[in-house]
């Protein structure tokens, strides 16, 4: 079970913080001028995706803005699912991805039908994925630790300066090591007077506990290895990590002294760095960049940064939440029609002999519903294909969606030209779209 289920559960949180990347890879484009803090806080929206499966519900939330497929997993939050939990064993497979025509691609390839309910072809695929995931987690860990390990061996001769900073002399960069009580090391060749504003970067890190979400950020790397954006992602924001850094001590620096400490940077940026991938140690990447960001850097006026932060606050709430599933009205008895309280005379059974996503209930006004209309909806899509698309065409009308099907449940009785195949599913369609808006109407 637990081979078949997984790997879907990942690959939704990927796909999710994949989007969440992409937007936050633009928007640190458009802020190339604000403080870095604010940058390196947008990427803690990023690390919650990559690491947490469900979030709360909110009409506010921009993936709504993308159709994107949401399933309850409490009374309060969803979980979005671009590929359901159980397709290994879904008689017609069907997935969904923010990348429009990708996922049409993928579903063609899919097996379906008879096939796949005798057979389970996927699970296999899935099986062999997972242990695939499982071997690159294992090297990503193996090689987190023969990095620690040459690492300490080159702190072996590490003398104590004070409290817990450590100067060594095997090092060319000064670093924070540790979790629960980080070390502050520094090379030895460092003048004295370089020592106090290079320990206020580093004593400022630990203070707001960079060095642990270090360690987040490097495990939810680990996890999803395989996605090449989460790299980037990881890549970036120890830069915005260090950058933001580099201003909170500017801000406490006079000129003189600013331009020591970008000096002392640049000394620096001539040697080999702490290897980045290291969750418990890192130290001063991208130095030549840190330089170029002090050098342009202003203190920004007030206002702006006030602007700014609430533009950010704002946009993190539409990224961090899970749109509204919007059904209304949701299947909570069995639709018998006859019975008492039983609206219409849907055939259900002709429903469910298609597939077992055209499951039909009854709603808390008897009206007939699908019991999961979103898998339904895209079941329908997939297995009506030439239907949707004669609807399409001869209305000119914008690809089917579940925010635009009205318009296909209008004309899918009237179509005239196609094939015979094609018109009898176009009628198909207005009927179960008659079925599929029951759900989301509005009814007192």
């Amino acid at each position: 079970m637990f081979f078949t289920t997984f790997l879907p559960k990942l690959l939704n949180m990927s796909l999710t913080a994949s989007v969440v990347i992409v937007f936050v890879l633009s928007l640190r484009l458009l802020l190339k001028k604000a403080p870095k803090i604010i940058s390196y806080a947008l990427w803690g929206i990023v690390l919650f995706r990559l690491l947490c499966p469900v979030s709360i519900e909110s009409g506010f939330s921009l993936f709504g803005l993308l159709d994107t497929p949401v399933a309850e997993s409490g009374t309060f939050t969803s979980r979005i699912e671009y590929v359901p939990n159980d397709i290994a064993h879904t008689e017609y497979p069907h997935i969904v991805l923010p990348v429009p025509g990708v996922a049409d691609a993928i579903n063609h390839t899919l097996p379906r039908g008879e096939e796949q309910r005798k057979a389970n072809p996927l699970e296999a695929s899935m099986a062999i994925a997972t242990y695939a995931w499982m071997a690159g987690v294992l090297g990503m860990g193996i090689y987190a630790a023969i990095s620690y390990i040459q690492l300490r061996k080159k702190l072996i001769t590490a003398s104590p300066l004070r409290e817990n900073i450590y100067l060594a002399d095997d090092i060319t960069s000064p670093f924070v090591m540790g979790v629960f009580r980080p070390k502050i090391y520094l090379p030895s060749f460092l003048e004295e007077q370089e020592q106090p504003y290079l320990l206020m970067h580093e004593q400022h890190h630990i203070r707001r506990r960079d060095h642990m979400i270090k360690v987040l950020a490097f495990a939810a790397l680990c996890i999803h290895w395989f996605n090449p954006l989460v790299w980037a992602a990881f890549l970036m924001a120890g830069k915005d990590m260090e950058m933001s850094c580099d201003e909170a001590v500017a801000r406490n620096l006079k000129n003189p002294v600013l331009a020591d400490y970008t000096a002392s940077l640049l000394g620096l940026a001539t040697g080999k760095h702490i290897i980045a991938g290291m969750p418990l140690a890192f130290g001063e990447g991208d130095t030549k960049g840190r330089i170029r960001n002090l050098a342009n850097w202003k203190k920004p006026a007030f206002c702006v940064v006030l602007a700014t932060v609430a533009a950010c606050v704002i946009l993190a709430v539409c990224l961090v939440t899970n749109p509204a599933s919007g059904i209304r009205n949701p299947w909570v008895q069995e639709y018998t029609p006859g019975e008492a309280g039983i609206l219409g005379n849907v055939g259900k059974e002709k429903y469910e002999r298609i597939s077992e996503y055209f499951a039909i209930g009854a709603d808390q006004h008897g009206m007939a519903v699908f019991k999961d209309p979103y898998k339904a909806f895209d079941t329908m899509v997939e297995l009506y294909a030439e239907g949707v698309e004669l609807i399409r065409k001869e209305n000119d009308l914008p690809p089917i969606s579940r925010k635009n099907y009205s318009a296909y449940k209008i004309y899918g009785w009237q179509t005239t030209t196609g094939s015979k195949e094609a018109k009898a599913q176009a009628r198909f369609i207005t009927g179960f779209l008659d079925i599929y808006e029951n759900s989301f109407e509005e009814r007192k």
